[in-house]
């Protein structure tokens, strides 16, 4: 499904060049939960924006689903983001003014999925992770738990094929934290849903089927871990 080849990037700090990538290659096949590990400043996000299409490699090579998606247009990108990418961020991402119902159908609107489908749509995503009583309150009502369950059935509703998390427990509690990665969990296995998460935490490790570990931007090694969960 994805395929990455000597993937670099390279910040300008002045006369400084930071190198935040340095020749990262490796393949990601459908369905797999893939955990992108490493300490601060590894490079973990930084390859979670190139991987999603929100920032471009200085140098390097990316395919998805066969297609050279380093060569599209920003209006491309944009609109094959929408189509095959969920985002799930450690903020959250909530409109507050929005009810969790109008949060998490806001990307199949902007997809142009009529108002009645898209809410059916919603509401679904939202019984499937367990907040349909939810779905008239604000933010402001959720807990940090229920409000990242929110950010997850937004990042499904358009069924995408790739599901991106970046940190997604970092302001969660441990029972909270494990409530979200269970979820993760079922929904990689009843979807074959592929998953791509950036963590830090070793114990998350129990969730993933294989973890790519970044050291100084570059691939420390990569461990084969399915079966654990």
């Amino acid at each position: 499904m994805i395929t990455a080849r000597n993937l670099k990037k390279i910040y300008a700090m002045g006369r400084v060049e930071v190198h935040a990538l340095n020749g990262v290659s490796f393949d990601i096949g459908t369905g797999e939960f893939v955990g992108i590990m490493g300490s601060s400043g590894s490079g973990k996000s930084t390859l979670l924006h190139m991987l999603s299409l929100l920032d471009d490699p200085t140098e390097g090579e990316i395919t998805i689903g066969g297609e050279d998606v380093l060569t599209f247009s920003d209006s491309k990108k944009t609109r094959f983001r929408l189509q095959k990418f969920g985002f799930i961020f450690q903020d959250y991402a909530l409109v507050p003014e929005l009810s969790a119902l109008e949060n998490v159908i806001l990307p199949a609107l902007a997809r142009g999925v009529p108002l009645p489908d898209a809410s059916a749509a919603g509401r679904d995503y939202l019984d499937r992770v367990d907040l349909a009583g939810r779905k008239d309150h604000l933010p402001a009502e959720l807990s940090g738990g229920e409000q990242q369950r929110v950010a997850i059935a937004r990042a499904l509703v358009n069924n995408p094929d790739i599901l991106f998390a970046d940190e997604p427990c970092a302001n969660l509690d441990s029972t909270n934290s494990r409530a979200v990665l269970d979820l993760f969990g079922q929904i990689n296995k009843e979807l074959n849903q592929t998953v791509i998460m950036v963590s830090h935490e070793d114990w998350h490790r129990e969730y993933f089927d294989r973890v790519i570990r970044l050291r100084d931007g570059k691939i420390e090694k990569e461990e084969i871990l399915k079966g654990n969960r």
